[in-house]
């Protein structure tokens, strides 16, 4: 029977006999990390890897790149900034690798040496993503002498993913159309569709809201993961503004897609003192909940 390892030295030694793994950098609370794991504590490890062959590391034999680790399954799936992400589970935890193209990458670079990184565009927003993980701490596992510096100035240097103002009202419009087809949904009786949406779309942005307003009060916010460790790092106001709480039932639904509206207007109001919901808005909204809950 397979016990359970410490996966970061398996996984360091593996990298650094990888010929298709150019640079990898750790991140997140591994990273943070100076003793070894507990005994029969799990592993989870992320990791930014910077490949020759994104392909090749789509497919490798993880049970013979980290034996005695009980390898169960990987999932290969789209990662923010347009690359790929690798999540391979073991019985003693689990590792994810952001797949970077080393010529994108290389690219990159070069536009940061000629200052490109300040302009608006997907250069930024791609850069932005990267230094969104590493500022809460990261560590270079194999190729820090080619790419320590490249990184260390992305993190000295972009805020990381952030919200514009109107980048905010637009999110708030978005969260106002979905609230009403919410509520279309819950008189039609479509109430699965219904809890789709609420966790999906409502749910999502006033998260991403949350986030952005922490950010700018100077708040510490996890590396990634919009709902990671709310529950100790939000007060229970706040926690009503970005939690979903209801039974497949159209009254619960109806009351959890209003309470999510409620705390979505609360942060607006955080963020952007000035803003309003829509004149006639209150109204629409106040009558299709009503609708909602009395229809059937």
């Amino acid at each position: 029977m397979t016990g359970q390892i410490d996966l970061l030295p398996a996984v360091a030694a593996w990298l650094q006999q990888e010929t298709a793994v150019e640079a990898a950098v750790l991140f997140g609370s591994s990273a943070r990390m100076t003793s070894a794991a507990a005994p029969g504590s799990r592993s989870d490890l992320d990791l930014h890897v910077v490949t020759s062959d994104a392909a090749r590391l789509e497919q490798i034999d993880w049970r013979s790149a980290v034996p005695g680790g009980g390898f169960c399954l990987q999932a290969v799936r789209p990662a923010t900034g347009g690359v790929r992400k690798v999540t391979a589970l073991f019985v003693s935890g689990e590792i994810d690798l952001v797949l970077v193209p080393v010529k994108r990458l290389r690219l990159g670079r070069l536009a940061v040496r000629c200052g490109l990184h300040r302009r608006r565009g997907g250069l930024r927003v791609a850069l932005n993503e990267i230094a969104t993980c590493m500022h809460s701490g990261y560590r270079f596992l194999k190729g820090e002498k080619e790419w320590g510096a490249f990184y260390a100035r992305i993190v000295a240097e972009m805020p990381g993913v952030r919200l514009s103002d109107p980048e905010a009202v637009n999110l708030a419009d978005i969260f106002l159309c979905d609230l009403c087809w919410v509520f279309q949904k819950l008189e039609r009786g479509e109430l699965s569709a219904a809890q789709h949406l609420t966790h999906r779309s409502l749910a999502e942005i006033n998260f991403r809201l949350m986030r952005e307003l922490r950010l700018r009060r100077g708040q510490p916010v996890q590396s990634f993961g919009l709902g990671r460790k709310v529950e100790s790092t939000l007060s229970p106001e706040e926690l009503t503004w970005v939690q979903v709480d209801a039974r497949l039932r159209r009254e619960d639904l109806g009351r959890a897609a209003w309470t999510a509206f409620k705390g979505m207007r609360a942060l607006m109001r955080e963020l952007i003192p000035a803003w309003q919901v829509p004149s006639g808005m209150d109204e629409l909204l106040v009558r299709n909940s009503a609708r909602a809950e009395q229809a059937g």
